[in-house]
């Protein structure tokens, strides 16, 4: 990867991760057989992550004029493809239409119109989430957030580190197109937080004994990326 031929900027802002450990088999039926499930001592992961993108803009040009900010709000897992780890997709729920258009068509990525809110509050954020997108159930998503450290650079070969530290995102279009999306920024700078999750609708496909338990949860105020094109590897 050339790392002066990106195509696009984009701003992360008030990024929340919030990861759960799933037994791999229980998780097999809902990816790709192409692509193998990537594990951190012996056990897959899943996240649920909301979070603002904004001041959006494509490579020599200045920021879009109009919807260049939304909030977005993914399920993701991780994999590789031949050795290449990555992040996989479940769900991106999107609170702008043209954007959710966009990413289905040109890049096949299982974006969802929603409608959402994220609030900041006196101890920290408030976010909910509505799917409106015709075709699919009506998932609620609703949890509020505060950091409880100061901010972190995840130690390499930490679990952390394996969770966030990731510079692709894989996809599948139709039955057998492979494509490698590679995302370039600086490591992530994260606090520790904890999340009070009142509805999640959004992983109703997993046993709900999955989110007994409390995620493992970090938040992040702003991150640069620059998205690169994507690359046909089958």
């Amino acid at each position: 990867m050339d790392r002066n031929h990106w195509i696009m900027h984009q701003e992360w802002n008030d990024l929340v991760f919030m990861h759960w450990p799933v037994p791999a088999e229980i998780l097999r039926p809902f990816i790709p057989s192409a692509f193998t499930i990537d594990e951190y001592d012996h056990s897959a992961w899943i996240a649920i992550v909301p979070f603002r993108m904004q001041n959006i803009r494509f490579r020599t040009l200045p920021s879009l004029p109009f919807g260049n900010q939304f909030l977005e709000l993914n399920v993701r897992t991780y994999v590789t493809f031949n050795g290449e780890p990555g992040v996989y997709f479940i769900t991106l729920d999107a609170n702008h239409p043209l954007g959710v258009f966009l990413a289905r068509t040109l890049f096949g990525l299982p974006y969802v119109h929603a409608k959402m809110r994220m609030d900041q509050t006196e101890s920290g954020y408030q976010f909910t989430s509505r799917r409106i997108h015709e075709g699919y159930p009506a998932s609620h998503f609703h949890a509020s957030f505060h950091t409880v450290s100061e901010p972190i650079h995840a130690q390499p070969g930490s679990l952390l580190y394996w969770l966030t530290e990731r510079y692709a995102l894989w996809v599948m279009k139709g039955r057998s197109k492979i494509y490698k999306g590679p995302i370039l920024h600086k490591n992530w700078r994260l606090q520790k937080a904890e999340a009070d999750i009142q509805i999640n609708q959004l992983v109703d496909f997993l046993p709900p004994s999955i989110f007994a338990t409390k995620p493992i949860t970090y938040f992040s105020k702003s991150l640069h990326t620059r998205i690169f094109p994507f690359e046909r590897k089958a």
